[in-house]
Order: C-alpha cells, then structure tokens, then sequence
C-alpha cells in the first residue's frame, strides 16, 4: 500500500473534521442526557434489609454464616466480610488468642516458629450442632480436601503440614483453609500468619518471606490486622519497628495504627512491674501517646509443648476450657492489688480508663466483634447485590455450557450456523437493496469514498494477482492515478466522493469512480504520431497500399488495453472491499441477537471461520468476473466497425451526417407513431426489416481513399484524428456494455452467491469448530450446584424480609 496515498487521504479528513468542528462551534456543544436515575429497585430492597438486619445481632449473624458458608462452600471465593490477619513476633500467642476464639486448639505452637503458612479460618455458628466439624484443603495439602473431620483431626493434619515444612526450612504463601463449624463460636474469620523473629540475623527463618505473606494475606477484601504485642516497653518492642517497614498504610491510605486492633498478650509476665496503677499508667502512656491502645490478654501455658500431636491436642483443649477463669483470677488479683496500693498511698492514681476498659481477652474479642458486626451491616447491600450479578453470570455460563453440549453435535451446529449465515446473507442484500435502518444504526459503518479506498488499500487482496490481463503493478500505477485525480482535477460530483454511504450506494458509487478514472487513462493519441507509420506496415495481403486501418486498429488496441483493464481489476477489488465489510456489518447487526451472541460465545473462532469462508467465496466471484468481464469487452477494440453509434468521420460531410441521422430518427418515429395507434405484429416486424435493408445498404466513408505511397504528417495527423473520434465512440459503447456487464458478473451474482452461502459453508469440514470438552456435563452440575446456593440465599432474604 503507497504510504504517500494514505497520508494524503488521512489529510483530508482532517481538514473535513476541522471544517465541520468550526461549523459546529457555535451549537454550544450540548449533550443530552436522561440523567441519574438513582439505583434500581433491588439496590433498595437490600439496602432496606440490612438495616432491618442489623437490628437483630442474632438473624445477622446466622445470615452472616449463610452467607460465609455460601462463598466458601459454593463459589470458593473467600468470605465477603471482614477478616481479622494475626500478626506477632515469633511464640507471641498468636495461634493461643485464635484458639480463644474457637474454644477449640486448631494450630501447632511449639518453641521457635510454629506456624510456617497462613491458617485461614472461617468460624460459622451451628446453633444445632453437638460435635464440631472440620474441613480443610490447600494447594499444598496432601490429599486435599479434607472433609467430615473433628477438631482432634483437623489439628493433627495442621501440625503435620507445619511441620513438614519445618523440616524443609520453608515458608510458604500458600494458605491452610479451615471451615469450623460448631455451637459455641461466633461467625468471624482469622488468618494466623508465621511469626517474626526477634534478631534479624538469627535463625534460619526469612523475614522477607514471613513480610510477603503477610503483604498478601492483607491483600484479602476486607482484611483487618490484628497486631498481638509483647508485654515490652514501647520501644523496645520488636513487633511494632516490623508492622512501621511492613505496613505503610493501609488499604484506605491510613497509617496502620488506626485501623488495627492491638492485643498485648502474656501480660502475666508484666503484673508484677505494673503492680500499681501508677506503673500501669506510665507503661501504656507511651503506647497511647503513639494511637495504640493495646487489649491486655493472659493466657495459661503448658508446661512442655514436645509432646505427640494427639496429647498435645488434649493438654491444650484442657488449658483452653479454663483458659477465661484464668485469666479473670489472675487479672481480678492485679486491680485488687492497685486497690491495696492506693489506700496505703495516696498519691496513686486511678487506673487509665483506655487501659480498665481493655483488661482481658473477652474486653478484645467483644471489640472485634463489634467490629465485625459493623462492617458486616455495612457491607450487606454489597453483598447481597454481588450475590445477585454472581446468581446471573452462573445462569449465563450454564446456558453457554449447555450449548456447548449441544453442540457437540455437528449437525446440530451445522443447523444453527445455517440460520446465522441466512440472516446475515438476508442483511447483507438488505443493505445492497437500500436499509435506511441500517444506515442509522450503525452510522460508524457508513463510508466515504476515503474510507472505501483505504479498505482497498489495506486489504491482502490488493497484492493478488487477479487474472492475467492487468498485473498488480498496473493496479497500482491507477491508484496512483485515482488519487492524482483526487488532489489536482477533483472528482466530478456525480461521484460524491464526500457522502457516507452504505450499501448498494457504495458499488454505484465505485462504478462511476471506475467511469471517471478510465477518462483520466487514456494515453494522449496525438503522442503516438511518430509511432503511426510503423503500425500501417507493408505490402500486407500482397498490396502495396498504406494500410491506414491497421495503424488506427493499432492505437484503438493499445490505449484501450491501457486504460480499461487495470481499471476494471480495480473495481473489482474495490467491489469486493465494499462486500466484505457489509458483511462484517451484518455480522454486527445479527450479533445483538441473544442467539447468535450465544453461538461466537460457544465457538469463538466460528466469526473467524464463516468470515474466510466468505472471503473465499467473493474472490471467486472477483476472479469469475474478472475473467468474463474482461473477456466481454476484448472483442470491441480488437477490430474496426465504422458503423459503431454515434461514431461520425472527421472527413465525412455534413449531408451525409444529416441523412444518416434522418435514417435513424425515421425507423424510431414511425415505431412511437404505431405504438401510439395499435401495436400489429407484422407491420412491426416488416418496418424493422426495412430498415435492417436500409443499414446494410448505407455507405459510410471511414478513412480517406486517396494514400501516398509513403505515409506523410498530414495524413498521420487524419489517422489519429480518426482514431480519437473513433475512441470516443468506443469508449462510450464499451462504458455501456461495462454497465451491464458488472452488474451481472459481480453485483447481481454477489446476491445469487449470498443465497446459496449458508448451503456452501455447511458443506465444510466442521471437526475443528466442534467444542471438544469432556468435563462440561461435571461444570454444569457445579453450576447447578451455585445456583441452588445463590437462590438459596436470595431466598433467605426474601423470607427474613416478610418476617420483619
């Protein structure tokens, strides 16, 4: 494609576009709008809802544990509400306080780093359910997942997972997923993560690697951090220098201080140093000073932790069932203790309410529920509204599935493209009929003859060989000349080079471009004159005579060939360039059909498929009419008639011209003079056989038949002139028969192959189109399976909604 006639073109619309930018400049450039029209009627039955739920803590939560239950056990996805990461230094109690929260020991805690993968826990609330139920599964779990176990085996299978990655020294980012479901928990989540060591340069663990996944546990929605700090001055601290190079902020671009929940646990170490309130009081100002307001927590501990997994589990279930006792005997002794103190001494102090507020882990996990219920109260109409999309995008892809299966079978598929390609084919005659529909609903498609030569231009048909009468070089020498036409004489209007149109519009238009460009063509005859003499020969057929009409054959010849052939290859391509994207177009058009959107869906390199099937069908239809088109025409300047219409002689005189025109004008006017009378069959007929006597009796002069011996100038100049005349008349009769000629060859046999398209292509070879899927009948259950979970859920809420 010439980079130049490109460019050229591209400058054009430019100057269109900024010509109708100015044009428009003073409509004030008002868009119309039909305005927000607020959310729809199902964003406000939910939004109705969770208020109402949020009023009843103990329906929120069973809805709650639906709804965890529903995105853990039917769409894999993890829990829509918040999720509390646990975050501490290595051995700091951090799987001990989740434990706390299950009533039930779940994770390894041994010296050094026990934990070496996330643990993500989800907690559901089983009002009815007398023996707790585990399921757990991971990437890196053997023989994952595992479903139906009780507590005792869920630890186990943790422990064994931990410490097999303990014996490799690893970390791993891959997280353990425990469902626990039982009547003694509340609904919430937890992730416990790996602990951070003390030194950085001790040991073997890898902070960078414990700082990634925590990094991507957090990246979890509506992740939470949950920060357990040792009972340490605040500087000395190790935990919060880890969570400041850690967390920059958290996701709402707050620094994580302000949203985390802190939990300073083991604190039994600290009592005796803060025995007074006035030592408890200076150990937390530093705390609070910096925005954290620590939760204190005791928690009792095992006197060994080397024990067999199965013991060990026993020894911690015992610790953990009088784990709150504990902790209320040991904290009740250290405020009666501050009592004591401060009635011997005055000068004692109250104990901080930020800090008598915080004592005990009930204090903790009472705030972390009421953390939860809020965020789940405002995440309810979310949820419920992503529950819906997810409910139709699995109807979707059940029925995409589904015909999938169907058509497995090819004759099932062959049917259904049929009709598609039947639609498209009807569009695509549409158009070339005249759609004024069309051409408002895709205005996008309508084209200037810019566009149509850019399409042309840009095809692979452009550098094909079409026949063997014009070369591609010869193609592209009247390119170069429709756009030389373009720029310095301009096109004549009856083109309407500047219109957009689409449609059987666009191949007229391409015909008379074909018209005005072969004008242009012609090669200058009067530049042939010192070639004239060569052309009339010798002594042909044994006379010795100049042979002026083969010299004029020979420059009817060779300016014909030139200038018609390559144009007709052109118009051809020009022609095929237009279908193609009518097609693409009707493609469009038929997409909007739920059907036909369903089918590229199922097949998506079907639109691929039927679209070079079709490329292929109209480059055989170029071909064809190339061949007959040109072949049509050969005859017409391949010998002289002197008796061509409305061919006239230079040297021929004025009577004669005027006789002849009398001769024609009589048959036409006595033919209209019988038409306007009574139409009888035999004096029509004998007045046309008068006439056909009259045409091969009439003499008609061609070229002079006096000749010098030697051809000279002058009578070289009467030769072109007679030719020129000649060409003339030539061109316009060729014009007409090209008139015909296209419109049968390609217009009119374009439609007659649309119609038999579909036929054609089901013909083809479809093994390759068929969707070969064995696990589609497995999807659909799966589906089947969301969808009852989804529907379930929509329906809860319709029945909690009455209910209220």
């Amino acid at each position: 494609m010439s980079i130049d006639r490109r460019t050229k073109r591209l400058e054009r619309r430019q100057k269109k576009a900024q010509a109708k930018a100015l044009a428009n400049e003073g409509d004030g450039g008002q868009i119309e709008t039909n305005g927000a029209r607020g959310s729809n009627a199902a964003d406000e039955k939910f939004t109705k809802f969770a208020k109402l739920l949020s009023q009843n803590e103990d329906d929120l939560l069973t809805f709650v544990a639906d709804i965890n239950k529903l995105y853990q056990d039917k769409l894999d996805k993890p829990a829509p509400f918040v999720t509390f990461v646990i975050c501490g230094m290595q051995s700091s109690g951090k799987s001990t306080i989740m434990e706390r929260f299950m009533n039930a020991p779940v994770n390894i805690v041994q010296e050094g780093t026990g934990t070496r993968c996330p643990l993500d826990t989800t907690c559901i609330h089983v009002s009815n359910l007398s023996v707790p139920t585990c399921e757990l599964s991971g990437k890196e779990l053997e023989n994952s997942p595992l479903t139906g176990l009780t507590i005792e085996e869920a630890f186990i299978a943790i422990t064994q997972h931990n410490r097999m990655l303990a014996e490799k020294d690893e970390f791993s980012s891959e997280s353990l997923k425990l469902v626990y479901r039982a009547n003694n928990v509340q609904n919430m989540c937890f992730v416990d993560t790996p602990g951070i060591i003390s030194n950085k340069g001790a040991g073997q663990d890898n902070r960078d690697a414990i700082k990634k996944i925590l990094r991507d546990t957090l990246k979890k929605p509506r992740s939470k951090l949950c920060v357990l700090v040792e009972p340490k001055e605040f500087s000395t601290n190790a935990i919060i220098d880890f969570c400041d190079e850690t967390f920059d902020s958290t996701p709402n671009g707050r620094d994580w201080k302000a949203d985390a929940i802190v939990i300073m646990t083991k604190y039994d170490k600290n009592l005796e140093d803060s025995r007074t309130t006035n030592k408890a009081n200076k150990f937390f100002s530093e705390y609070h000073e910096l925005g954290i307001f620590p939760y204190v927590s005791i928690t009792p501990t095992l006197d060994r932790e080397d024990l067999q997994p199965d013991q060990l589990f026993l020894k911690r279930k015992d610790l953990l069932e009088g784990a709150d006792s504990y902790e209320e005997e040991k904290f009740e002794g250290w405020i009666s203790a501050h009592a004591k103190y401060c009635e011997e001494d005055p000068e004692n102090s109250k104990l901080s309410p930020e800090i008598a507020s915080r004592i005990g882990f009930p204090a903790a996990k009472n705030k972390m529920r009421e953390v939860m219920l809020l965020d789940t109260a405002a995440r309810l109409p979310e949820v419920l509204k992503s529950i819906r999309e997810e409910l139709s995008k699995c109807r979707n892809e059940k029925e995409m599935l589904e015909g999938k299966r169907e058509y497995r079978n090819p004759d099932h598929l062959k049917r259904k493209v049929g009709d598609l390609l039947q639609r498209a084919c009807k569009r695509v005659g549409d158009y070339l009929d005249g759609d004024l529909e069309a051409a408002v609903k895709f205005p996008e498609s309508l084209m200037d003859l810019d566009d149509e030569l850019d399409k042309e231009d840009e095809s692979e048909w452009a550098d094909r060989t079409l026949g063997t009468v014009a070369s591609v070089e010869d193609e592209e020498r009247w390119r170069d000349l429709i756009q030389d036409v373009i720029e310095k004489e301009g096109l004549p209007y009856w083109v309407y080079g500047e219109k957009k149109f689409i449609g059987g519009k666009q191949f007229q238009r391409a015909k008379e471009l074909m018209k005005a460009t072969m004008l242009e063509s012609f090669p200058n005859v009067g530049e042939m004159k010192d070639y004239v003499a060569s052309g009339a020969g010798y002594l042909q057929g044994g006379l010795q005579r100049e042979n002026w009409e083969r010299a004029t054959l020979s420059i009817v010849k060779t300016t014909s060939k030139t200038a018609m052939h390559p144009g007709i290859n052109f118009f051809i391509k020009h022609a095929g360039a237009i279908f193609r994207n009518l097609f693409q177009v009707a493609l469009k058009d038929i997409n909007e059909l739920p059907e036909t959107k369903h089918l590229f869906d199922i097949c998506p390199s079907m639109e691929s498929f039927v679209t070079n099937k079709f490329d292929d069908m109209v480059w055989r239809l170029m071909e064809n009419a190339a061949a007959t088109i040109h072949l049509a025409i050969e005859p017409y300047y391949s010998c002289l008639d002197p008796n061509l219409p409305n061919f006239r002689p230079p040297e021929q005189d004025s009577d004669d011209e005027e006789e002849e025109v009398d001769l024609n004008v009589s048959i036409l006017s006595r033919l209209v003079s019988m038409a306007k009378k009574k139409l009888d069959d035999a004096m029509t007929k004998q007045l046309l056989r008068d006439h056909g006597r009259e045409r091969a009796s009439e003499k008609r002069k061609f070229l002079a038949e006096k000749r010098a011996s030697m051809i000279n100038d002058d009578e070289t100049d009467e030769i072109i002139k007679s030719a020129f005349q000649y060409l003339l008349s030539l061109h316009e009769f060729i014009e007409t028969i090209l008139n015909f000629q296209t419109n049968y060859c390609l217009y009119n046999a374009f439609k007659e192959e649309l119609e038999s398209f579909s036929r054609v292509v089901s013909d083809s070879d479809w093994t390759e189109m068929l969707p070969h899927d064995d696990s589609l009948d497995t999807m659909i259950d799966d589906l089947n399976d969301k969808i009852d979970g989804l529907k379930g859920s929509l329906d809860s809420v319709n029945k909690m909604q009455m209910k209220f």
